[in-house]
C-alpha cells in the first residue's frame, strides 16, 4: 500500500513515481501545533523526501509553535531562525492540498500537492541522507551566533514540559542516568568541560553540578545554537537534541528514542 499512518511511501519509489507523473505537482508539511523542534524536524523530513524523490517542495510557513508567549508570534520567530523555506516556493492558491491518504486511493481531480505533518516514516528509512541536507540548509539559519573560549560538550537535558507530566515520563530521562553519560563522554574528552542547557533550577540537576556548569532557562534561539556550536553534544530523547544534532559538525551522542541516530552519531545507552 502507498500510504500507512507513519509513512508516505512503503513499497519503494517506482510506484510513486508512476502516480506521481500524473498528478502530483509536489508536497508541503503543514498542520503540526507542538514544539518548534518538532516542527523543524518534521519540515526537515519533507525536504529530504523532495531531494531523495525530485518531487518538488512547496513550503508552509509555520503559523503556531507552543511554548511561547504568543503561538503565532512565536511560529514567526522559529520560522526566521531556521529560514527553511528560503530558495522554495509557496503553495499556490488556484491548487488543492489533499493528504497521502486520499492521494493513495485517488479521491482527488487534477494536479494536486500533497499535504502531511511529517514524513518521518520515509526519513527514517534514509537517515543516512540527512548530513548533505543539513549541509544545505545551514547557510540559511539565522540563530544568535555562540562560540565557546574552551573545548565544550554541551548536554541537553529536556525537562520543563516533561518533568511533571506523567504522560510524557518516556521522554524524561533522570540525572542519574545524565550523570552516567556525562561521565562516559568527559572520559574521552578529558579537557573537555560540560554545559548543561535546561530549564529550572541548579538544585534540580544533583551530582551533575560537581561537574557541569550550567546554562538554564535561556533563550531557546541561543540554546539550540548553543547546541549546534558546541564540540560535542550529549542529546536529550527530544526534537530540540535532534536538530540541533542534524546540524552539529562536532561529535554527536545520540540518547535512543523513537527517531532513529544518524550512521554517524554514537549510541548512549539506552535509559530505563
Amino acid at each position: 500500500m502507498f500510504w500507512s499512518k507513519r509513512n508516505f511511501v512503503t513499497n519503494g519509489l517506482d510506484d510513486f513515481s508512476a502516480r506521481a507523473e500524473k498528478s502530483l505537482l509536489g508536497i508541503t508539511c503543514a498542520g503540526k501545533r507542538d514544539g518548534g523542534g518538532a516542527q523543524v524536524q518534521a519540515v526537515m523530513s519533507a525536504l529530504l523526501f523532495s531531494q531523495a524523490t525530485g518531487v518538488p517542495y512547496f513550503h508552509s510557513p509555520f503559523n503556531s509553535v507552543h511554548h511561547g508567549a504568543d503561538a503565532a508570534v512565536f511560529a514567526d520567530e522559529w520560522e526566521a531562525a531556521f529560514n527553511l523555506g528560503f530558495g522554495k516556493p509557496g503553495v499556490p492558491d488556484d491548487v488543492p492540498t489533499v493528504s497521502a491518504k486520499t492521494f493513495s486511493r485517488g479521491r482527488y481531480w487534477g494536479r494536486v500537492i500533497v499535504s502531511e505533518k511529517y514524513f518521518h516514516g520515509f526519513a527514517e528509512k534514509n537517515l543516512h541522507l540527512y548530513p548533505s541536507l543539513a549541509e544545505e540548509l545551514r547557510g540559511h539559519l539565522s540563530l544568535p551566533q555562540r562560540s565557546f573560549e574552551k573545548p565544550t560538550i554541551a548536554v541537553h537535558i529536556r525537562r520543563g514540559d516533561v518533568a511533571c507530566n506523567p504522560s510524557e515520563i518516556q521522554r524524561l530521562t533522570v540525572n542519574s542516568t545524565v550523570l552516567a553519560n556525562v561521565r562516559s563522554v568527559l572520559s574521552e574528552h578529558p579537557n573537555h568541560r560540560a554545559l548543561i542547557f535546561s530549564q529550572g533550577e541548579l538544585s534540580d540537576f544533583g551530582e551533575l553540578a560537581e561537574i557541569c556548569d550550567f546554562e538554564l532557562n535561556s533563550n531557546i534561539f541561543a540554546t539550540v545554537s548553543g547546541m549546534i556550536a558546541a564540540d560535542c553534544l550529549i542529546m536529550a530523547k527530544s526534537s530540540l537534541s535532534y536538530v540541533a544534532g542534524l546540524f552539529s559538525k562536532g561529535i554527536v551522542y545520540y540518547e535512543p528514542f523513537w527517531h532513529g541516530p544518524i550512521p554517524s552519531w554514537r549510541i548512549l545507552p539506552k535509559s530505563a
